[in-house]
């Protein structure tokens, strides 16, 4: 190969090398995306004839969110503080989340959070849970109104309270979506 080939060659390979560098650096110092959308959003754009749902956080959030934490009735303010959750953005009512609400709180990649406030008349994150909670004080146990999501743990929705759940009834009143797992 000729001078003029081998500084064409060098010129090229050198500025790949360059500018895939920035590319990597420009990627490492970015700070997450805003959630793309919430769960609320997402349920309610799901079809009336399709009564089974499974999602995953990026899939809701945007890539950068990884991981959730299901806030239910009852939890309070030290339970969260205790698992180092920043609470802004949740409403306490007497020191507890009330009795119609629940949260979505969602974890970024850089440990930011972002908390969704659910209707459990629309969206009811916390029947399981919180019949878990029971089955464990009746067992003499103390356990908080929380469930963690794990990275890549899929949410898993049934449109419907329990009672329409097991009588099959199709309600196309926008019935609620149930999280079962």
């Amino acid at each position: 190969m000729n001078k003029i080939g081998q500084f064409i060659t060098t010129v090229v390979i050198g500025g790949f090398a360059i500018v895939l560098g920035l590319l990597i650096a420009l990627s490492m110092t970015r700070s997450p995306e805003e959630p793309s959308s919430t769960l609320g959003e997402t349920l309610d754009t799901y079809p009336k004839n399709l009564s089974f749902s499974a999602l995953l956080v990026p899939d809701v959030y945007g890539q950068d969110w990884i991981a959730g934490l299901v806030v239910c009735p009852g939890a309070t303010e030290q339970q969260l503080g205790e698992g180092g959750v920043d609470v802004a953005g949740i409403d306490f009512v007497d020191g507890k989340v009330a009795e119609d609400e629940n949260y979505f709180v969602t974890v970024s990649v850089n440990q930011e959070y972002q908390v969704e406030k659910l209707n459990r008349s629309q969206v009811d994150l916390c029947s399981g849970v919180l019949e878990q909670v029971e089955m464990a004080k009746a067992q003499g146990q103390d356990a908080p109104p929380l469930r963690g999501i794990q990275p890549g743990e899929p949410l898993q929705f049934l449109r419907g309270d329990d009672q329409m759940l097991q009588q099959g009834a199709d309600n196309e009143d926008a019935p609620a979506w149930q999280f079962v797992g």
